[in-house]
């Protein structure tokens, strides 16, 4: 079967693309790309999201551009990684073609939301959520050295999941913020969203994105879209058309949507912060919209308390609020000079933490770290576990073989949820100097059950062997230091192997009768075993590659 259609020149639906990916169908089209439906055949049929860059029509110096704008977002959404944007799978040309395989996102645009409702407003309850997920992803890419401007930011590249979860898409003209430039190259964007500064007046800047947010809940709380309107940089009072929305709310959306740059909100943190206040002190007033409302895609509700719902004309005429729209809260005015907070680094960690350390996770974590304290704590206290036989010899030998294989099966274990090249050397090298420890660990137990074996092996270098093997696979789990994580995943990362190094460094010089050293060797190996489980997690959300 044809990959492409003859007629459409589009790619055919159940055509297999690279010989692996299972076209479903077309889930939209923009002005560079188109974007499929498809299934990975070869990573358990799970569903992506395929964009194609569009070639009909375009010139040479034309499709040079277009290409290396979709490299441009391949490479950025590449080394991107937050909850609320779409993971990126794979990249390849075909054909003459350039593919971008990304996470598949079951939902709608805001975009489509509103036409759902018939040009209505979304609910106020909503859209504040929507709004605050917004500004943590603006923070995210703002936080970047040097900052990444998305510059499109408006209700078609906004989706919203089942459960009120949003993901910001399409970063086609995102770009590097080039501090001192006085206007950016290229003049892109969407009319209505964009600021005047995109329009050449002067260079892009994190207030820019701010301004298309503003404009963003400016559509959604009045179903007014600026792309049509007369003068797309006039915005009107929102309560104009939507009497239900806080003044507060109002005021922040007219201060973002400034001409004058120096009058919008410092950053997205203030914007975020400001709309926390507004969620807060209008928990009690805010209400749905229209029973109409129910047809909408998002399930999601947030912490607002709802009263009977209200009819809410959509034109300018200035209708009379059906009941008071909030209680009043303390906004900065539009001149305040009050410096952003500097904790966007802290936000942005904050997310990082709960996108690796979920509940799963946690109790798989708690569990293994109970099975290994604990299981060493009472084999340490059983005295005279082989009886007759040896009543000098204790469990110290057998809990740190016991130790020692589960490092091992973690690691391969592992290797099933990594598939960065790097990382799998980590994990084998760290398999490899485990097993030396192992063997070692075996003949020092033998030895204790049995007193004497068929062969002699001196207990000193079993022991030099053995502490050799662990003080390796400790320095190797330093490696993971070098891997793209974000700050708080690397502090954790050297707590946990930083007390390891210590560990292995402390018990390589002791005898094996000292009882300190056979301590200071479970310390060491638990964290070993914890530090894999850590790296698994965060190299499966964070860096995750087909």
């Amino acid at each position: 079967m044809s990959t492409y259609d003859n007629k459409t020149g589009k790619l055919a639906p159940q055509s297999l693309l690279h010989q692996r990916y299972l076209i479903v169908g077309q889930a939209g089209r923009g002005g560079m790309s188109a974007v499929y439906q498809a299934v990975d055949t070869k990573y358990g049929n799970h569903h992506v999201a395929i964009k194609e860059m569009s070639q009909g029509n375009l010139s040479e110096n034309e499709l040079t551009e277009a290409t290396a704008r979709f490299q441009q977002e391949a490479d950025l959404l590449g080394s991107l990684h937050h909850p609320n944007l779409p993971t990126i799978y794979d990249g390849f040309s075909e054909d003459g073609r350039s593919f971008l395989v990304m996470e598949y996102i079951d939902g709608k645009t805001l975009l489509q939301m509103l036409k759902d409702t018939g040009g209505r407003p979304l609910p106020v309850a909503h859209v504040l959520d929507y709004a605050i997920q917004l500004c943590d992803v603006l923070m995210y890419l703002h936080s970047h050295n040097p900052p990444i401007i998305f510059r499109d930011l408006k209700p078609t590249n906004v989706m919203v999941k089942g459960n009120g979860h949003v993901m910001l898409i399409d970063f086609g003209i995102a770009r590097f913020f080039k501090e001192g430039q006085a206007q950016d190259t290229v003049l892109l964007g969407s009319p209505g969203y964009a600021p005047p500064e995109q329009h050449g007046t002067s260079q892009t800047n994190p207030r820019s994105d701010l301004y298309s947010l503003g404009a963003t809940l400016h559509c959604c709380l009045t179903g007014r879209d600026p792309f049509h309107a007369t003068d797309r940089f006039a915005f009107p009072p929102v309560q104009q058309m939507n009497p239900l929305v806080p003044i507060e709310l109002d005021q922040l959306i007219q201060r973002m949507v400034s001409l004058d740059e120096q009058q919008r909100p410092n950053s997205a943190l203030e914007v975020r912060q400001a709309l926390l206040n507004i969620k807060q002190k209008a928990s009690d007033a805010t209400t749905g919209l229209d029973p109409v409302m129910a047809s909408a895609p998002t399930q999601y509700n947030p912490s607002f308390s709802s009263t009977p719902p209200v009819q809410v004309p959509t034109n300018n005429s200035n209708p009379v609020p059906a009941q008071p729209a909030t209680v009043p809260v303390s906004i900065p005015p539009a001149h305040s000079n009050v410096p952003p907070i500097p904790q966007t680094q802290q936000t942005r960690n904050a997310t990082s933490f709960s996108a690796v350390w979920t509940r799963s996770f946690i109790i798989l974590f708690g569990l293994m770290l109970a099975l290994t304290v604990v299981g060493s704590i009472i084999a340490f206290n059983i005295s005279q576990p082989y009886g007759s036989i040896n009543p000098n010899a204790g469990l110290d030998h057998a809990v740190e073989l016991g130790l020692s294989v589960i490092l091992v099966l973690v690691a391969i274990a592992a290797l099933w949820f990594v598939h960065n090249g790097a990382a799998i050397i980590i994990l084998l090298l760290t398999a490899l100097f485990t097993l030396g420890a192992v063997f070692a660990f075996i003949v020092q137990t033998l030895i204790d059950v049995h007193q004497q074996l068929p062969f002699m092996l001196n207990q000193d270098v079993l022991n030099l062997f053995s502490t050799s093997s662990l003080a390796a696979a400790s320095l190797i789990s330093f490696l993971w230091l070098m891997r793209p994580y974000m700050l708080i995943d690397r502090v954790i990362l050297l707590a946990v192997f930083g007390v390891a190094g210590i560990c292995a460094l402390l018990q390589y010089s002791g005898a094996d009768s000292d009882i300190s050293k056979h301590i200071y060797l479970l310390i060491l190996l638990i964290l070993l075993i914890q530090g894999v489980l850590i790296t698994t997690q965060t190299e499966r959300v964070r860096v995750r590659r087909v």
